[in-house]
């Protein structure tokens, strides 16, 4: 996002400007018509400039301008220069922006127009708000001006955009404004960077524990011998630079910590690197977007073509997540077809079934960038200062990614675990954020907002302790995922944990699955995880036998000591099985295999005799 000045930064910043307005400008307060305008024809060479340095007709400003009107707004975007070429409001209203001044080809240099949000903006670099009460001009105090400033690729000013409203002195209409302009001036940079750096190759840079929404990553450009080309605004600060100049010319490994050529061998692979201030980055080679068409915008026209059918086969990521288990791939199938419609849902599971695994399937099934997603954990929420600040902030820009499409900001996902332990005062700010959000396949909005809960939400209703309005808001779709003893192929699903923990294929005897099917498992999948990871350490990491399991009871224990003529029926497990799989997991040592069975190295030899037990050649 556009830096911000301070509280403390911004009102000595107003009173600098109202000093130079009385003192050295003379400007008189009451000035009826204190605006200047320019002739129309002056001011067209000046948008088709502005149009060309932000990266073409990319339909950005047009977004901007229906979020505008729907909010009561004008839409106005300025040169250096401060002279407003482009104005965008409703068409009700409008006159009385226009009245006063907020017109085409109107100059907001502060030596003519006082202090206003845009000579603010461009004058600090910085996005500024002024209040009604803050312009200088006692005609322009019934309005609010919120404005960011626009930097191209070299970082150097190219104007400002602005929102223009009459002042309600409500503070969430001067958030709002600003997280808006400073996503899409944000968004604008990136594209022109692109399309100047489109020879080089890109870097992306972010920090990894950011609670920021709507935070993009930085990029960086470098040439074939890692030496910085350039940067978007913000990416200095991440090495601990003062200015965007610091890092030009400078080597990325020198400046950032890790090979940039290393990156560019496996694109989209992430590195994290530990920065001396001891915050951790994220660095990744972008793959080349420079085809992006100049039409696109914010939201992208209408499809002329005809749709086609809609694909309701599992992402591969839950196809792999539901293995051994028909209802758990059915809930997969809810719950994707709830994320792709951006439908807001709950996942309900006890503790272990695989909640936070459904999410992080869903998200890699989408392709969803880790940068687009926050999670928020609602039982860590205290009502406190602070975190009532930081779940303001969430709302805030919930908002604004609702409103804006994928173009933009790409997929954003907000989850909230433990949605039922959510205190009261994060409850009504998520009610405000559901009862405004309209999912609707056409509005473009697509942010996404995931709730998980270890007991049932309507439970936690009836109880008093969770909003019913909420929760019919929310709860659109419950997603109730099935303990592991329900789940009717654990084998199935033992197999595929036991490969992946083992980066190898996994073999598991008998014995061993009747011994899984047995245990109640409480813990559910976490649990299984659990066991088959020990079993793995234990043994030879290529073969799990019931000896391995000694996570879990035995169904029932088998006496070494018995003669070999007694079998023993319900263990379903021999003696000699016994023998034979601790020898094998443990790589025929007699000690270790002695060992795991609790008995003695003498009596492991000895059954070894007895039952024609040889170690392989």
């Amino acid at each position: 996002m556009t830096e911000l000045l301070s509280q403390s930064g911004q009102d000595s910043a107003l009173g600098a400007s109202w000093e130079r307005c009385e003192r050295t400008y003379k400007l008189v307060r009451d000035t009826t018509r204190p605006i200047m305008r320019m002739q129309s024809t002056e001011v067209a060479p000046r948008l088709e400039a502005m149009i060309e340095r932000t990266g073409g007709r990319n339909g950005i400003f047009r977004q901007l301008a229906d979020i505008a009107a729907q909010t009561g707004a004008c839409m106005v975007l300025t040169d250096t220069e401060g002279v407003l070429v482009r104005l965008e409001g409703p068409d009700r209203g409008r006159l009385i922006f226009e009245e006063n001044g907020i017109a085409y080809g109107s100059c907001w240099d502060e030596r003519i127009a006082g202090t206003n949000g845009v000579s603010m903006a461009l004058s600090e670099g910085k996005a500024f708000t002024v209040r009604g009460q803050d312009h200088y001009f006692s005609l322009l105090q019934p309005f609010s001006c919120t404005a960011v400033p626009l930097f191209d690729a070299e970082n150097q000013l190219i104007g400002a955009v602005n929102f223009s409203m009459l002042d309600r002195g409500n503070t969430a209409d001067y958030l709002f404004a600003r997280q808006l302009l400073g996503t899409a001036a944000d968004r604008i940079q990136r594209v022109v960077f692109e399309r100047k750096f489109k020879e080089s190759m890109i870097l992306s840079v972010s920090p990894r524990a950011q609670r920021d929404l709507l935070q993009s990553s930085e990029l960086v450009a470098v040439n074939e011998d890692g030496i910085i080309l350039g940067s978007t605004a913000r990416a200095h600060l991440l090495a601990g630079a003062d200015s965007p100049a610091r890092l030009k010319g400078k080597s990325f490994e020198a400046t950032f910590g890790t090979d940039s050529a290393a990156l560019d061998r496996v694109p989209e692979r992430v590195m994290s690197v530990r920065t001396d201030s001891g915050s951790t980055l994220e660095i990744s080679a972008r793959k080349n977007t420079t085809n992006i068409k100049p039409a696109h915008g914010l939201h992208p026209g209408p499809d002329t073509t005809a749709p086609g059918p809609q694909r309701r086969r599992l992402a591969p990521s839950l196809r792999q997540l539901s293995q051994g288990s028909d209802l758990m791939a059915t809930m997969c199938a809810r719950a994707q077809a709830c994320f792709r419609r951006a439908l807001p849902f709950v996942i309900e599971g006890a503790s272990g079934t695989g909640k936070s695994s459904l999410v992080a399937a869903l998200v890699q099934g989408e392709g969803i960038a880790a940068s687009n997603m926050m999670t928020v954990d609602c039982a860590s929420l205290d009502d406190t200062p602070g975190d009532r600040a930081f779940f303001q902030k969430l709302v805030d820009q919930a908002r604004v990614a609702g409103a804006l499409s994928t173009d933009l900001l790409g997929p954003v996902t907000i989850v909230l675990e433990n949605i039922d332990e959510m205190p009261p005062f994060a409850q009504a700010g998520l009610r405000s954020v559901l009862d405004e959000f309209d999912p609707a396949p056409t509005s473009g909005a697509m942010a996404r907002i995931i709730a998980t809960s270890r007991r049932s939400l309507l439970g936690a209703v009836e109880q008093g302790h969770f909003r019913d309005d909420l929760y019919y808001l929310l709860a659109r779709t419950v997603i109730t995922l099935p303990p592991l003893s329900a789940r009717e192929r654990i084998d199935t699903l033992a197999h595929r944990l036991a490969t992946s923990l083992s980066g190898k294929d996994v073999d598991i005897t008998p014995e061993a699955i009747q011994r899984l099917r047995a245990h109640i498992w409480p813990g559910n999948v976490r649990e299984l995880r659990n066991v088959l990871q020990q079993a793995l350490i234990e043994g030879d990491g290529c073969r799990i036998s019931g000896v391995d399991l000694q996570g879990i009871a035995r169904p029932s224990p088998v006496q070494l000591g018995a003669a070999p003529s007694e079998p023993v029926r319900q263990a379903g497990y021999d003696e000699r099985s016994m023998i034979s799989d601790a020898l094998i997991s443990a790589r025929w040592n007699v000690t270790q295999a002695a060992r795991s069975l609790g008995i003695g190295r003498a009596t492991i030899h000895r059954k070894m005799k007895q039952f024609g037990i040889a170690r392989p050649e």
